[in-house]
C-alpha cells in the first residue's frame, strides 16, 4: 500500500528541512501546502557550497538567459534556477549566500540568487580617478581611468573597461541582516581599494600609494594583504581609511611576485591565513591551470607565517568572492585538507581570447599536492568564469 507522505508530523518534516540545502529546502515547500507550512520557520542547513554557472546552458554563453545552473558538491547534482537579476552581469564577489556583479557599464550591485533581492551600489563614477564619457542618447560611451603611478589617463570602452574595474568586493556581514553594512573593492588597474556603506550615494577611495592582493574581514575587523606582502589593519570608522601595518612581509618579493595571494579569515578558531597559489599558463590553449598552492597561518604571538600542511580536517573554497573553510562534518562529502578552487586570475578572467577556454576549476589536495577535477567536462564552465555561493534564502 502506497504512503500517503502528507500523514508525516510537523516534527518530522522540521527534521528533514534542517538538513537540506536552501536549493533543496526551496523544492521541499513546493511539494504541498501542508509541508510549506510545517516548515516555515525552519531555516535550512546553511554554508552548503555550490558551483554557480554563470554560462546558462547549451550553446548559451550565460549573457542571453535568466536561468543558471547549480553545481551540488560532492554529487554534481545539477540545479537550473530563474536568476532574472543575473542575466548579462559579472561576479566580482560571493559572501553571505549573496553576490556582488557589475553590469555591462560596470555598476555594482548586491544580489542573492535565490530570493532575487538586489542592493544597488553607488556608481562606480563617484570614484574619483574615474570619468564616463557619454553618447548622445545618454548612455556611457567610454570611461576614461586615471592610472596611477603614470598620471595618465586610460580610455576604454565600456566592454573593456569591465573586466578591469573591481577585481573583488567583499562586505562585512549578510546584507540581509538588518545591521551596518560596509563594503570594500580592489578596482582599477593599480587594485586600489575603495569603500562605501549601505545606503551611501558615493564610493570613498583610500589613496596613498598602496597597492592591495586580497582584503577579508575578520570579527568584523578589515584586514587587507599589500602588493608588498604586508598584513594591514584598516579603519573605516571614521569615514575614511586609517591605514595600520600589522605584520611586515618576511618572504622575498621576487619569490612571493610569483603567486596569487589571498587572506582567509578562519571564523571558527580565529585564525588569519595566508594563501598563495601559483598556475602554469599554456599560451596555445590559453589556459592556465593552478600547479602548486601554499597556506600559511600567522602566529600572533611572533607575527611570523608558519606554513602549515593540513587544513585541520577541513576544505578550503578559493576563488571569485570571499574564501571559506568548511568541515566535512558541515557539509557531507567534502575531501579534507583540500582546496577546492575556480579561476579567479583576473587579468585572464574576462578576456575574448578565452571566452571558449577551459577554466581553472578543480580540488587540489594539500597532502600529495594533485590537482583533479570537481565536474564532468562541460562548456558551461568556461565563460564567464563559475563562483563558489553557499545558497541563503535570507
Amino acid at each position: 500500500m502506497a504512503r500517503d507522505w502528507t500523514d508525516l508530523s510537523s516534527g518530522v518534516l522540521a527534521a528533514i528541512a534542517a538538513r537540506l540545502t536552501a536549493i533543496d529546502y526551496m523544492a521541499f515547500r513546493k511539494v504541498c501546502r501542508l509541508w510549506a507550512h510545517s516548515v516555515s520557520g525552519v531555516p535550512p542547513s546553511p554554508h552548503v557550497p555550490y558551483l554557480l554557472l554563470l554560462g546558462g546552458g547549451g550553446d548559451d554563453d550565460g549573457e542571453r538567459s535568466d536561468e543558471f545552473t547549480f553545481l551540488g558538491l560532492p554529487g554534481q547534482t545539477l540545479h537550473r534556477l530563474p536568476v532574472p537579476g543575473l542575466r548579462g552581469k559579472y561576479c566580482v564577489g560571493s559572501q553571505h549566500g549573496w553576490l556582488a556583479t557589475l553590469d555591462p557599464f560596470s555598476e555594482p550591485a548586491l544580489l542573492n540568487p535565490l530570493t532575487g533581492q538586489e542592493i544597488p551600489l553607488p556608481s562606480i563614477t563617484t570614484l574619483p580617478d574615474i570619468h564616463p564619457s557619454y553618447a548622445p542618447d545618454g548612455s556611457v560611451a567610454s570611461y576614461f581611468h586615471l592610472s596611477d603611478p603614470t598620471d595618465y589617463y586610460f580610455h576604454y570602452k565600456p566592454e573593456e573597461f569591465r573586466g578591469l574595474s573591481f577585481d573583488k568586493v567583499a562586505f562585512s556581514s549578510s546584507p540581509a541582516a538588518g545591521g551596518p553594512l560596509t563594503v570594500v573593492a580592489l578596482y582599477g588597474i593599480a587594485s586600489k581599494l575603495a569603500f562605501t556603506t549601505a545606503g551611501a550615494d558615493r564610493w570613498r577611495l583610500h589613496d596613498d600609494g598602496w597597492r592591495f592582493h586580497d582584503v577579508a574581514f575578520r570579527r568584523g575587523s578589515l584586514l587587507a594583504l599589500s602588493g608588498d606582502g604586508d598584513l594591514l589593519a584598516v579603519d573605516l570608522s571614521g569615514g575614511y581609511a586609517d591605514v595600520v601595518r600589522l605584520v611586515a612581509s618576511q618572504f622575498d618579493p621576487l619569490v612571493a611576485g610569483q603567486y596569487r595571494r589571498y587572506l582567509v579569515a578562519d571564523d571558527a578558531t580565529g585564525d588569519l591565513l595566508q594563501v598563495w597559489r601559483n598556475f602554469d599558463f599554456d599560451d596555445v590553449a590559453k589556459t592556465m591551470t593552478t600547479r602548486e598552492i601554499k597556506v600559511m597561518r600567522l602566529d600572533w604571538g611572533t607575527n611570523r607565517w608558519i606554513p602549515i600542511s593540513s587544513l585541520g580536517g577541513r576544505a578550503l573554497f578559493l576563488g571569485i568572492g570571499s574564501s571559506m573553510l568548511l568541515s566535512p562534518e558541515d557539509v557531507r562529502g567534502l575531501r579534507p585538507n583540500c582546496v577546492y578552487l575556480t579561476d579567479d586570475w583576473w587579468d585572464m578572467l574576462y578576456s575574448e581570447e578565452v571566452r571558449l577556454a577551459r577554466r581553472d576549476v578543480g580540488i587540489y589536495c594539500l597532502e600529495d599536492a594533485s590537482l583533479q577535477p570537481c565536474h564532468s567536462p562541460d562548456p558551461r564552465f568556461n565563460w564567464p568564469p563559475p563562483v563558489w555561493i553557499s545558497p541563503s534564502l535570507s
